[in-house]
């Protein structure tokens, strides 16, 4: 009865934070992408339904897998969420594990996502995303299409305003689409290419908002083309527990391609590792790094802070042209189907006009608690710490 009650409130406190994390290349770009895409695995940790016996309400909100047919698997979510970001908010999320004709049982299974989530401040998001494999799996295209409109904070453009600054408020609109194909040169080894295009808009901007942008960008419009490479030994892409993982994208913005008439470049970087140590316990280390190009407009810049990386800050209260961070993280199995982690870590961001210094290094630490929903997918609740920060991050399966 206890464990009931334990996993009905964790679930009903979980939605949007849905964001199902992606293959091995799918490389988050702030919160605009925000997506990680999670192969639903064939069999999950407890007991599933029945295709033939219908499904109980328990079994919607928390992702109780339903068969369809030889080959489709379908989970969906259901449940509250909060944020400092976006406040409390209602969402669903569905998802359907599928193989493509001829694609055997030793590839992973493709997926497909749709979520929706609105809040009491205003906030509302819908995506649409997915990743295919075909063949033998050396073949894999992922995408996302995402509409979100969000109430943000803006506190400046620097380390000091982003710190000490009142805050003025605007609305960001934000529409997304990319696509990323991959394929597998030998083991262990991918190269891709990516398209996208993204519409950005700051609407609604109150007085205090107005002083803070000037005479800034409000709005951009641009598509980018680029390329990517990475070494993956994970043995689960979703949850690892051994691994590396090594991954560096560049995406190329032409000025041909955006309403900004200047050319804009951006290198994303990224190095993952995964040591198992006693007896249901991993060791986990990530360092990220972001760059852009100079005069790259605000808000197509690294934000720091998010629901994966230096939790425990407001999402774009620092950004810049910039961004470095590094965090380990302690994941422990407590009991069954109960874990828990602890991190520690460290970013900063900086630009030429606003440039690096070690005292601008930013800590964040916390911890949380993981709830198996299936095997190796966990709902996860952390509670992270930063200076002058604090933020409730709710999600599913681990930051990295």
């Amino acid at each position: 009865m206890v464990r009931r009650w334990v996993i009905i409130a964790l679930l009903l406190l979980s939605c949007d934070a849905l964001s199902a994390q992606t293959d091995s290349l799918a490389i988050v770009d702030g919160d605009v992408i925000n997506y990680r895409y999670t192969p639903i695995d064939q069999t999950s940790v407890g007991q599933s339904a029945d295709a033939g016996s219908g499904r109980s309400f328990l079994d919607y909100i928390t992702g109780e897998p339903q068969q369809i047919g030889e080959s489709i698997t379908l989970s969906t979510f259901a449940g509250l969420g909060y944020s400092s970001e976006t406040n409390l908010r209602i969402g669903v999320l569905g998802q359907m594990s599928y193989r493509p004709r001829g694609v055997g049982l030793d590839v992973q299974a493709s997926a497909l996502s749709l979520s929706a989530a609105v809040s009491i401040s205003g906030y509302y998001r819908v995506s649409l995303s997915g990743c295919n494999f075909f063949g033998s799996g050396n073949h894999r295209l992922s995408y996302c299409a995402d509409i979100c409109s969000r109430p943000t904070d803006l506190w400046g453009f620097d380390y000091e305003a982003s710190l000490y600054n009142d805050a003025g408020g605007y609305t960001a609109k934000r529409y997304l689409a990319w696509v990323r194909y991959n394929y597998a040169l030998f083991n262990n080894m991918y190269v891709g290419v990516y398209a996208d295009y993204r519409y950005l808009n700051s609407v609604n901007v109150d007085d205090r908002a107005e002083v803070l942008l000037d005479d800034r960008l409000r709005s951009a419009s641009v598509a980018g083309m680029g390329i990517n490479v990475a070494f993956d030994t994970r043995d689960i892409t979703t949850n690892a527990a051994k691994g590396v993982y090594v991954a560096a994208e560049f995406i190329m913005r032409p000025a041909f391609a955006n309403n900004l008439n200047s050319d804009m470049w951006q290198l994303t970087a990224i190095l993952d590792c995964y040591q198992p140590l006693w007896q249901g316990a991993t060791l986990a280390f990530d360092l990220y790094g972001e760059f852009h190009s100079k005069g790259t407009p605000w808000m197509l810049r690294a934000q720091l802070g998010g629901d994966n990386r230096m939790r425990g800050y407001y999402v774009g209260r620092f950004n810049g042209e910039n961004l470095i961070s590094a965090q380990v993280e302690l994941r422990q199995r407590i009991w069954q189907r109960l874990g828990g982690v602890v991190w520690g870590g460290a970013g900063v961001i900086y630009s030429e006009d606003d440039p690096f210094a070690w005292r601008k290094t930013l800590p964040t630490y916390g911890l949380g608690l993981r709830w198996a929903l299936h095997e190796r997918s966990n709902l996860r609740i952390d509670v992270g710490f930063g200076r002058k920060s604090y933020a409730v991050v709710l999600g599913i399966n681990e930051s990295f």
